[in-house]
């Protein structure tokens, strides 16, 4: 009798336990449902949080490429208003070159001819300086020669010599010259056949 108290005391009390282990177990995977709902929610709330996050970085990039868009449309447009500057500034520098270079060939064409013709002015009037002094020379000379002739200290023969021997020296210079022998005698009064002499006696 004794023993089977014993056995339905062991049996109670291992029912308890066993009733004590059902519900704790009952009780911690209760807990960890409720951990892993938590854990779940967190998640979720997480996961909405990187949606989000992910919405506004692709709105930032769709703004910023835009943006990029808009900005390298503005650097194109500006790069080929400055080209087209820098093509009209290069054309524009070309021509006023061209203009300056035609200008400055035209003023130093234009100086040179107005210089000749200057130097050949200058030349011309020295040649007729020379012809003139040359000429009044000559007229000086015949004057003396006119008042020597006319003068009645001198005797005419010995004037007219030297007047002769004057020719002759003139006829001389004038042959060493290369002068014409017509032109020689025109200008000194003396026949041909005297020039030739004059030529041969050199």
């Amino acid at each position: 009798m004794n023993v089977i108290i014993i056995l339905a005391c062991f049996g109670v009390v291992f029912l308890l336990l066993e009733a004590l282990f059902f519900m704790f177990c009952f009780r911690w995977l209760s807990s960890g449902k409720r951990a892993r709902e938590k854990e779940f929610v967190r998640l979720d709330s997480e996961r909405q949080e990187l949606v989000e996050l992910q919405q506004a970085v692709s709105k930032e990039l769709k703004e910023a490429r835009k943006l990029s868009e808009d900005i390298l449309v503005k650097l194109k447009r500006v790069g080929s208003d400055a080209h087209a500057e820098w093509t009209e500034m290069t054309m524009k520098l070309e021509t006023l070159s061209s203009d300056f270079e035609v200008k400055l060939n035209q003023l130093t064409e234009s100086s040179i001819v107005h210089l000749n013709r200057q130097r050949m002015q200058l030349e011309k009037a020295l040649q007729i300086a020379g012809e003139t002094q040359t000429s009044l020379q000559e007229s000086t000379n015949g004057a003396k020669k006119i008042l020597r002739f006319l003068d009645e200290n001198i005797p005419s023969d010995e004037v007219l010599k030297e007047l002769q021997a004057e020719k002759y020296a003139e006829a001389r210079r004038l042959i060493h010259e290369g002068r014409d022998v017509a032109a020689i005698c025109r200008k000194l009064g003396i026949s041909q056949s005297e020039v030739q002499l004059l030529s041969f006696m050199g």
